[in-house]
Order: C-alpha cells, then structure tokens, then sequence
C-alpha cells in the first residue's frame, strides 16, 4: 500500500524498453498512473501501475490532466509529473516531496534543476520581470523563484488545481507547462526552482549547432505547435508581457534556423507558417 502524500504521473508515447522498465521502476516505491498516447496498442506490463491506454494521441495536456483527475479524486496531496524520457531517481522524489511539506499552500509548484542532454547544458530558472527576463543560473543551495518550469520532474500540489485549473487542452502539446504557470503566477501563486536537485532530461531531437550557439530541434509537426500556440499566448492576457517581447524576438532566428539547416526543410516551413496561420487565425487543438 503507498501513502496518499504523492503520486506520479506519467505520459506515454509509443514507449521503449528504457521507458518501460523506469517507470516499473518507480512503481515499486509511489502509485503511478500512465497515461498511454500511443495511437497503436503496445504490449508490456507494469504490474503495480495504473495504465490508461487511450489508443489515440491526445496531447501532453489532455493526458496530464487524465492523471491530475485522477490523484485528487483519490485525495493525494501532490503529484509528480513526468515525460516517458525523464529519469528521477527516489531520492530526488522524496526531496521535492520533503521540500513542500515546508512550503507555504501559494507554492504550487516546485522543480528539479535539469539537465538537458541534447545540448549539453543545465537549464536557468527564468523569471519574468517588468523589466525584463532574468536567467538565474541553477546553482546554490536556495530555492530560487521562477516564473514556470518545465512539467517534467515537477511536483504540484493539487489543491492549487482548484483556483488555478488544469492544463490547457486547446495547445494540445507545445507551451503546456508555462502557459500553466504564468497563470498560476498571475494569480499570485509562487514557482520554485531548487537547484540542488538534479535530473537529466532531453528535450527534442538532436540538436542544430550555429556560430557555437545550439538550438533545439523538434519533427516539423512539433514545428507546427511550436509557432501556433505562440500566436495563441500571445492572446492571453495572463501571460507575461516581457515573455511575449522575448519570443517575438526569438521568433524570426528561430525560424530562420528551421527553415535552412534542417533535413526536409520544406516540411518544416510549410509546418511553421501553417502554425503561424492557424494561430492568427485562432485554431486549437490537435491539427487537423
């Protein structure tokens, strides 16, 4: 039997062996549910998890909020969010767990510094502020306030869920997690970042690397998500002005790489002005 401080979510799509056997894994020590995307039915079992195979992909929000329904239906306390490729091991859980119990009920959120693999590099905590965005480097031994973190590794508690709501199903996968918590943030609820803890996660494909500078690389329907739900926040006025001035800026280079120094290009122009299109336009949702 496990305790009802904390369960763990997990979002499959078309899951490996290593993806698999980590989450067994985690199985052993907190209830789990997995929430499966994969449009085509897998084989494999995880015995002490709870597995929701949806046989169709219905976005990282949807899922994530299959499995935040879940925990506070049951009465748990926090849940721990994580993508198939994320490994935290049990020492890291038991530590943001440990963390919160201390918190005050307006931290909704608190994170792991994370490793990304694809670039090699320790992500900052990026605070948004009316001056500007400041990259907080994730070092030292203080928590450190973020304006939003990435979902996977982090721990919410649920009872925020009530005032906050859950994630937004219309973006269906890119900008999930900080349209979430730029939210959360305007309704003066608190995100830390705790340096200290670490996990290893990659975002992306393998990434494109220009004037020593590295950007990260998605699939050209990533692509499309990418530019669309940008045009989307950029409608919402909960979300921070500074974070609409930096991605408008970062807006035409990033297209600029996509388009010139990826394999396929035309696929990924054709996708990043249909995001473009689609987002003025207002659409939402799985692409159709």
């Amino acid at each position: 039997m496990y305790d009802k401080v904390c369960g763990i979510v997990i979002v499959f799509y078309h899951p490996n062996d290593e993806n698999i056997n980590s989450a067994k894994k985690l199985s052993e020590s907190y209830k789990v549910i997995i929430v499966d995307n994969s449009e085509k039915d897998i084989t494999y079992s995880i015995p002490k998890a709870h597995i929701i195979k949806l046989k169709r992909n219905v976005g990282i929000a949807a899922a994530l909020n299959i499995g935040i329904h879940f925990f506070i239906k049951n009465n748990y306390k926090y849940a721990v969010l994580l993508d198939q490729d994320s490994e935290p091991d049990k020492s890291l859980l038991s530590s943001l767990i440990n963390y919160s119990e201390n918190c005050t009920d307006n931290v909704c959120l608190v994170a792991p510094s994370y490793y990304d693999r694809a670039i090699n590099k320790n992500a900052d905590f990026i605070l948004c502020t009316e001056k500007g965005i400041i990259r907080q480097p994730a070092i030292g031994k203080n928590a450190i306030e973020a304006s939003y973190v990435i979902t996977s590794g982090s721990l919410l508690r649920l009872s925020s869920i009530s005032n906050i709501g859950f994630m937004d199903e219309d973006l269906f996968i890119d900008f999930v997690d900080i349209e979430w918590c730029l939210r959360a943030n305007s309704l003066g609820y608190k995100i830390l970042g705790l340096p200290w803890l670490k996990m290893s996660h990659e975002i992306g494909d393998k990434p494109i690397k220009i004037l020593n500078k590295k950007y990260v690389n998605h699939s050209p329907i990533r692509h499309y998500y990418y530019f669309r739900n940008i045009f989307l926040l950029m409608r919402m006025s909960h979300i921070h002005p500074q974070w609409k001035k930096w991605e408008l800026i970062k807006l035409l280079p990033r297209f600029f790489v996509y388009a010139f120094f990826t394999k396929n290009n035309m696929k990924h122009i054709v996708s990043m002005l249909t995001g473009v299109y689609d987002g003025i336009l207002g659409r939402v949702g799985k692409k159709k």
